[in-house]
Order: C-alpha cells, then sequence, then structure tokens
C-alpha cells in the first residue's frame, strides 16, 4: 500500500475510448476521451493521478478494457444489474463537465461504482472514527473495496504490518539484530509464503469450478450472472496473488540487507541522516535516530541551521557528511568538521548510511580537523569570559 490519492474510476470503451476519475468522496478530478487512448496509456494516465480502487462501467457485461484495467491495477471492477439507459446517465452526469458523450459515459459509470461502495464508505469512516483509526482510514478503504475483507480485518492487517516495520526500524536504529528480531521477520515472511499458497490453491479452485459452470452453462441470466461473480473472485485473488508475492521479495531484501550490513559492521560508520539542520527536520527524526555522543551525521542540505539544533548537536556531534556544497559563512560559524559526501562511496537506507571507516577517516584528515577542535575551543573560551 502506498499513500497515493485513492480513486474511482470509469471507463468508456470504444473507437474513441473516455476515463474519467473521482476522487474517494466522489469529487470529480479528471476526465478525458482520445481514439489513442489504450489500456496502457490509461493506466499510465492514472498512476499520475493517484491508486484506484474501483472502476465502472455503465454496462450490465463488463468489458474486456475495463477488465483488464482493474486486474493490472489490482482493482475491483463494477457492473449494474442492467445497461444504464440514456436518460439515467443524464441525470447522474447533470451540472458536471465533459466534452463529449464518451466522456459523459465515462463519468456515469464512475458515478454508479462510487454510489455502489458509498455505504460501506461510511462504515468505514464510522469505524475509523469511533477507534480513532483516522491514520490509516484510507489504507482501510483500499483494503476493505480490493480485497473484499471485513473493515476489522483490514484495520488489523495494516496495524500487524506496521508493528513489524517499526521493528526493523529498532534493529537498524540500534544497530542489534536480536534473536526475537530476526524471528519475527522470518515469522512474517512465512505467514506471506503461506498466504500465497493458499491463496494460489484457492484460485485453482476457482478456476476449476469456473471450467465445469461453463461446461454446464444455459441461456438463463442467473447462471450467468454465477459465472461472472466466479470471474472477477478469481481476478480478484490473483491480485491478492500479486500483492503478497511483492511483499514476501520486499522482506528478503531487507533481511538481505540486514545481513549484510551486520557481518561487516565492524568495518564501517553508521552516518545518521538528517534533511537539514532545521528544527523541524530534527523534531520529525530525532526520536528513531537517537543521537549520541560521537555520532557521525549525514546531511542534505547543512546551509539550513536553527541555533536550537546547533546546540542540542554541539556536545554529541563533531563530523556532518554534507550532500550539497556548505557554505563559507555556515562552515565558519558552526562547530563541527564538514565532509564532503560526495566524495565517499555512502550504502544509504531510509535514516542511514553506511561508510567504510578507512575511507572515511581519509578523508576527515583532509577537511583539518585538528585546526577546527582548536578554532572551537578558542570560540568556546572567549564566549566564557
Amino acid at each position: 500500500m502506498n499513500n497515493k490519492k485513492l480513486l474511482i474510476a470509469g471507463l468508456d470503451p470504444g473507437i474513441t475510448t473516455a476515463a474519467a476519475f473521482l476522487d474517494i468522496g466522489g469529487n470529480l478530478i479528471y476526465v478525458k476521451s482520445s481514439k489513442q487512448f489504450d489500456l496502457n496509456s490509461i493506466i499510465a494516465e492514472t498512476l499520475d493521478i493517484g491508486k484506484v480502487i474501483l472502476v465502472g462501467t455503465d454496462k450490465h457485461k463488463i468489458p474486456n478494457l475495463v477488465e483488464s484495467y482493474a486486474t493490472k491495477l489490482g482493482a475491483r471492477a463494477v457492473s449494474p444489474e442492467e445497461d444504464l439507459g440514456v436518460e439515467e446517465k443524464r441525470a447522474m452526469t447533470r451540472g458536471l463537465s465533459f466534452k463529449d458523450e464518451h466522456q459523459a459515459d465515462a463519468l456515469a459509470s464512475a458515478l454508479f461504482a462510487y454510489k455502489s461502495v458509498k455505504p460501506l464508505l461510511d462504515r468505514i469512516d464510522n469505524f475509523a472514527e469511533k477507534n480513532r483509526k483516522h491514520e490509516i482510514k484510507n489504507k482501510i478503504k483500499d483494503i476493505v473495496v480490493t480485497k473484499r475483507i471485513s473493515i476489522r480485518s483490514a484495520a488489523s492487517l495494516i496495524e500487524k504490518n506496521q508493528e513489524e516495520d517499526k521493528a526493523i526500524e529498532r534493529v537498524i536504529a540500534e544497530r542489534k539484530f536480536r534473536e526475537e528480531d530476526f524471528l519475527k521477520l522470518y515469522d512474517r515472511l512465512k505467514r506471506r509464503e503461506n498466504e500465497v499458497r493458499l491463496l494460489r490453491n484457492y484460485s485453482s479452485s476457482l478456476r476449476n469450478r469456473l471450467a465445469s459452470l461453463q461446461a454446464k452453462k444455459s441461456k438463463e441470466k442467473n447462471n450467468a450472472r454465477i459465472y461472472d461473480f466466479r470471474e472477477n473472485r478469481a481476478r480478484s485473488l490473483e491480485g491478492i496473488v500479486r500483492v503478497k508475492s511483492h511483499e514476501i521479495e520486499k522482506l528478503k531484501s531487507v533481511i538481505r540487507k540486514l545481513n549484510s550490513v551486520l557481518s561487516g559492521i565492524s568495518d564501517f560508520y553508521v552516518l545518521k541522516k538528517l534533511g537539514s539542520l532545521g528544527a523541524l527536520e530534527f523534531k520529525s527524526k530525532s526520536k528513531i535516530l537517537n543521537i549520541k555522543k560521537n555520532d557521525v551525521l549525514l546531511v542534505d542540505d547543512p546551509n539550513i541551521a536553527s541555533s536550537e539544533v546547533v546546540d542540542l548537536l554541539r556536545d554529541n556531534v563533531f563530523i556532518i557528511a554534507h550532500k550539497r556544497p556548505v557554505s563559507r559563512k555556515i562552515e565558519s560559524e558552526l562547530p563541527f568538521i564538514f565532509v564532503d559526501a560526495r566524495n565517499l562511496r555512502i550504502d544509504e537506507d531510509k535514516y542511514f548510511g553506511f561508510v567504510d571507516k578507512n575511507q572515511f577517516e581519509s578523508e576527515k584528515n583532509k577537511m583539518g580537523w585538528a585546526r577546527k577542535m582548536i578554532e572551537n575551543y578558542k570560540r568556546e573560551k572567549e564566549l566564557s569570559r
């Protein structure tokens, strides 16, 4: 899951294809039609706007383009019991801005999809309000709509993943890889592998049942609806399998990286990363970084500096590696040795960087650190008079 804006889409395939996008509150964001609008170009435009969780059509039988679009984006496709009529679509889109009948049909499809899911979205809002889940409300909507699981199950899944992510951050921050941390990661990996295996088996079972239903399919409308439901359910499960497989690869990558760093940690310095030396940046990361005596910082732009932060760091930090060039004024005024990170080979994580000790010491010696220490001592002595 990501933090992109959640969207509800409507598509109208044809020689001229149209797409319309609503936000999660049902407000029109964007509508477009074009004869060059193929599946890939629609997906590209979608990803620039946000993340689609539901896509609608004005036809009872979901068109192939709509099914393919939903499958590739991990969204759910919905259709009306009967094709939407011309007058019904006009009433739905009255007062909204669009350029042609194709855009109007796409917009009506999106509005139908939003109307079909609005009671569920309202229940999620109420749940989030009562249970203080505001921060993960949209993530709950994403999972509940696309994966069709209960609201409480979605919230539990999200919070469990967040707890495990915090455990990973703690391991990196403390530079201690305890057995219980490894077991938590390993347990999470095995759970995901087991879920993928079960989902694949269930998906295969549904496919077999679908084949049987297709062979016996009659002209009766009710049987046709059952077939469509099973087909859509199978596609939805395939989307879940892809998501779980991606999570497994991500976890494997994290474990490999942790093992690599920890196995050679004695040969590296750990640099704690800040975007700047400003007060807001320091406040947002200080708890995670837990800056202590003799720590080395990796700062994107040291020219942004708060006197309050400098005073807090003065007794703990002596060396700062910087990515952007530091001004002469800042270098002379601040009580730190500045090392140009562009001259170092640094392996970076979200909050930390790792640099070879010998290379770092060699670069530090070029910066005249002894002279800087003497200058700092003289400055502090003058201020104390």
